[in-house]
Formats: structure tokens, C-alpha cells, sequence
């Protein structure tokens, strides 16, 4: 049961399709690390299994007869906090509101099911599946339940550098934990900052339009999934879309516009951080604000090296309050971000350096 010294990653799926049950207990048994330790085929017969099996992970499909994902996953986290869950999501547009609604809900994060018509499924869920599997069983805490809780302190962020309205666009780089965090961070942006924020939430198509409309909806910002050719506006929040490039750039007669491409995929991520951060580092300068949150890898590193060497401020979120500590670490350990702080505190630092009241 160990491999090594570890104890292997007790994972339960819950699907109402044979084929999928199958393929995620051959692929997921297949490696060292994994354990699948029971299956279910709807939310309703899982219930008293994950109270007897006690899982470490449950992958929770979303449409299910008699007890669908939405309603498994709010008794699961009701009953058994410490269970994390990754939703195996349908690539549909109603699939993106579901798995939306589930991430706000508290599932870590979704992996979306593999065409088997489109290319080797197996091969997908060993290169999707298994990371995040493995990357997220050392959590250990319900999520955004204990990530709530080390924002509780109420009080705003000291300012430890950069002055009132210095920048003029932010930037912001997140992943993994994502969606949770930004229902977080984005509701407290001021209406009156300065200047736009431009965001690569690793997503695929179809989710990140999910995922703006779901912030606008909550929040004083605008929010919109970022079109070429937008211009930008200040106090409006645009999101990368999914499978596409975002640049900012500045037109002829000055302004500054999105261009969202189908440019190569770098770090193997489309939207790249990376991409977005050279960018407004070009366009802005040392009026940029850098950010980089929660998330696997390193997508951002280097274009945070490039907006610190044009003079921009960069922000990073706290180990602490991560889901995963990925994206930030390198950035942070070298001394390239200036302030490291929680979600509330990077949110009233952007508002401070954005100018917004």
C-alpha cells in the first residue's frame, strides 16, 4: 500500500458512465503513486462509501442520476471537509457554468473528459489527471474553507512600497486554486482604480467566459473575457480566453488594446502568464503592477524578470494562503516580488497602487 516511505493517494470515482469509471480505475491504478479504493456511480450511493472508504481524493462527475455533482459535492464538503475533489467536467458550455459553480463551491480544481475520437484518453488522463491528483492530496485543508480562514484578520495590508494611483494597469497570473481565489479578490477592487486589470486564469475555452460572467456578477468591476481588439478601460477586469494568447498593446493612436492570438502554447499553458506579463511590461512599463498567485509550475516567472527589469511592481500571494505555492515560489524566493500577502491584502494593495478609493 506505501511506495516507498509514502502512503499511496487513496482516490474514489464517482461517474454514472462505465466507460469513464473504467478508464480513470485503469489509468489512475496503473501509476505507483495511486490507490483507487472504491467507485460509485451517483452522488447518492457515493455518500456512505466516502464515509467508509475515507478517500483522499474524489473525482466527481457532474451529471449523475439522483444526486447530481453540485448537490454530492455540497453534502461532501458539508460532511467531510478534509476531502478534496476534482470535478471531471463535461467540455460543453453548461459543463463551464456547472464546474464554475462547483469550484466556488469548494472542488480544488476540474479536469475536463477526453474525447476518446480525438486522440488518446488514457495518454490525456496521465498528462491532466495524474499531476493534479498527486499535487493536490498534500493539501490536507478543505478549499476555500482554510484559505478563508488566514483572511480573516480584517485589517488592510500596510503599504510597504510604490505610492497612492503609481500604476496604471495590472496584470495578474493565476492557476490552479484560481477560481476561488479571484471570487475573492476581484469583489474587493475598488470601481474608482485608474486603470484596467488584465488576467491569464489557466482555463480552457468555454470556462473563462464562465468565469468572467460568474465574477461580474458578484463584483463592483466590470469583468469580461478579454476580444481582440478591446480597448482597455479603466475599472474593468479582463480575463484571458481559454486556448488563446492575450497580449496588451499600444495602437496608433495610443491606447492601449487587447490582442488575443492562436499563438504557440508556452510552459505547455494557452493562455500563457508569461505572454500577458512581457506584454504590459512593453506597454506600461514601470507604471505596471505585477501579480502572481496560486498555482502548479512557473508560468510567470519570466515575465515578472522582464516587468521588474522595466521598473513595475510585483505583488505575490502568500504561501499560506495558496492552494498550491507553485507560481510564486521561484519569483518569490529571488527576491523579484516586493510584497508577499494574502488575498485581502493583495487586493488593498491593488487598490492603493490603482488609485482607487
Amino acid at each position: 500500500m506505501t511506495t516507498g516511505n509514502r502512503k499511496k493517494i487513496r482516490v474514489m470515482i464517482v461517474d454514472d458512465s462505465l466507460v469513464f469509471r473504467t478508464l480513470l480505475r485503469d489509468v489512475l491504478g496503473d501509476d505507483g503513486r495511486i490507490e483507487v479504493v472504491t467507485q460509485a456511480v451517483n452522488g447518492k450511493l457515493a455518500l456512505p462509501r466516502i464515509r467508509h472508504y475515507q478517500p483522499d481524493i474524489v473525482i466527481l462527475d457532474q451529471e449523475m442520476p439522483e444526486l447530481n455533482g453540485l448537490e454530492t459535492l455540497e453534502l461532501l464538503h458539508k460532511d467531510f471537509p478534509e476531502i478534496g475533489v476534482i470535478m471531471f467536467s463535461s467540455h460543453t458550455v453548461e459543463g463551464a457554468r456547472v464546474t464554475i459553480r462547483a469550484l466556488e463551491l469548494g472542488a480544488l480544481d476540474f479536469v475536463t473528459k477526453p474525447d476518446p475520437a480525438k486522440g488518446d484518453a488514457a495518454a490525456y488522463i496521465r498528462r491532466t489527471l495524474i499531476p493534479l491528483v498527486v499535487e493536490l492530496s498534500d493539501i490536507g485543508v478543505a478549499w476555500p474553507a482554510g484559505q478563508k480562514e488566514v483572511q480573516a484578520t480584517g485589517e488592510p495590508a500596510p503599504v510597504t512600497k510604490g505610492i497612492f494611483g503609481a500604476c496604471t494597469c495590472c496584470a495578474l497570473g493565476i492557476s490552479t486554486g484560481g477560481p476561488a481565489a479571484l471570487h475573492i479578490l476581484v469583489p474587493k477592487l475598488s470601481v474608482s482604480i485608474r486603470g484596467p486589470v488584465v488576467i491569464v486564469q489557466h482555463m480552457p475555452k468555454l470556462f473563462t467566459k464562465q468565469l468572467a460572467d460568474s465574477l461580474d456578477g458578484i463584483s463592483k468591476v466590470h469583468v469580461v473575457e478579454g476580444a481582440d481588439g478591446m480597448t482597455l478601460e479603466k475599472g474593468t477586469v479582463y480575463i484571458a480566453p481559454g486556448g488563446l494568447q492575450m497580449e496588451v498593446v499600444q495602437g496608433r493612436d495610443g491606447a492601449a488594446r487587447l490582442r488575443v492570438f492562436d499563438g504557440p502554447a508556452e510552459n505547455n499553458c494557452k493562455p500563457a502568464v508569461n505572454v500577458l506579463f512581457r506584454s504590459v511590461a512593453k506597454t506600461y512599463g514601470g507604471k505596471a503592477l505585477g501579480v502572481i498567485m496560486t498555482g502548479m509550475g512557473n508560468d510567470g516567472y519570466e515575465g515578472l524578470q522582464v516587468m521588474k527589469s522595466q521598473g513595475s511592481l510585483v505583488l505575490g500571494q502568500s504561501e499560506k494562503s495558496c492552494l498550491i505555492f507553485g507560481m510564486p515560489a521561484q519569483a518569490t524566493r529571488e527576491g523579484i516580488v516586493d510584497d508577499s500577502l494574502d488575498i485581502d491584502g493583495l487586493a488593498a494593495r491593488i487598490n492603493y497602487l490603482m488609485g482607487g478609493s
